[in-house]
């Protein structure tokens, strides 16, 4: 297929990548009218909402100039449309779903004419991550499970590619922890448990791999919490993450936000008994 389009784009005088970059800003720019649209539809009155979004196509419309620009601009997208779309108040939840759809659509289409270029498939993998949340905030928990096991099997794939990438790895545990939430929301809460463990396992691995690395090392208190949370060994699961987080203490590996972790799992730890 690629030998055939060849002699049109010589013949145009366009070259392949000039031709990658009209279809990413054409395809953008739809993306961006969409989210755009579906901002006006939700809150007619919320104008930082739509001037966020229209920042975004604006970024879009130079994308031809800027590949690394354009991912970004998807980023934009997606992450403001999300937050935008995530606590509606008097419409339809039922109006909401299908302009997510088409946005995913379209970035899935996008994806596909760059060749999977692994920056915009980590993308297209966050994208349906924060879609997740979006439908879980609406109450809709099965699409919220869909999108998260597509968001998964994503960087899954993006994994596979790389095996020694370790950000790819930390990405999946973390799109796991979202699929487990859907699924305990949905009701299948033994398929939550198996989902938390398996994010739990891959924090682990990550964090014994690299114990310098305070991202990795928080990832395994979180997981750990979350299985707390979801009713697993709680008192067992706690006591591990506030043993974690002494340590990173005493490292001075903690922000204070993160300090702070220890007094709510201290808390929860005494109520607990």
């Amino acid at each position: 297929m690629q030998e055939n389009s060849l002699p049109a784009e010589q013949s145009s005088g366009q070259s392949p990548a000039r031709s990658r970059g009209q279809t990413l800003t054409v395809t953008l720019a739809l993306v961006g009218i969409i989210a755009i649209g579906a901002a006006i539809y939700a809150w007619r009155a919320q104008q930082t909402a739509v001037a966020q979004l229209m920042a975004a196509q604006a970024q879009a419309a130079h994308a031809e100039r800027n590949f690394k620009a354009s991912k970004r601009a998807i980023d934009t997208i997606v992450s403001d449309l999300a937050d935008s779309l995530g606590n509606p108040a008097g419409i339809q939840v039922q109006g909401i779903a299908p302009i997510l759809i088409k946005v995913a659509n379209a970035v899935d289409e996008l994806a596909t004419k760059t060749e999977n270029d692994p920056e915009l498939r980590r993308s297209r993998g966050a994208m349906y991550v924060h879609f997740s949340a979006t439908y879980l905030a609406l109450g809709d928990s099965k699409l919220a499970v869909n999108s998260a096991r597509n968001g998964t099997e994503i960087f899954r794939a993006h994994a596979a590619a790389e095996p020694s990438n370790d950000v790819m790895q930390s990405n999946i545990g973390l799109s796991l922890a979202k699929l487990a939430e859907a699924l305990r929301a949905s009701g299948d809460n033994k398929g939550a448990l198996a989902t938390y463990r398996e994010s739990l396992n891959i924090a682990r691995t990550l964090a014994g791999k690299d114990p310098g690395n305070r991202q990795f090392r928080t990832d395994v208190v979180l997981a750990l919490w979350r299985l707390a949370s979801a009713g697993d060994d709680p008192r067992e699961h706690l006591t591990e993450a506030l043993k974690i987080l002494n340590n990173l203490k005493l490292a001075t590996m903690l922000t204070p936000d993160q300090e702070q972790w220890i007094g709510a799992i201290e808390n929860e730890l005494a109520q607990s008994r």
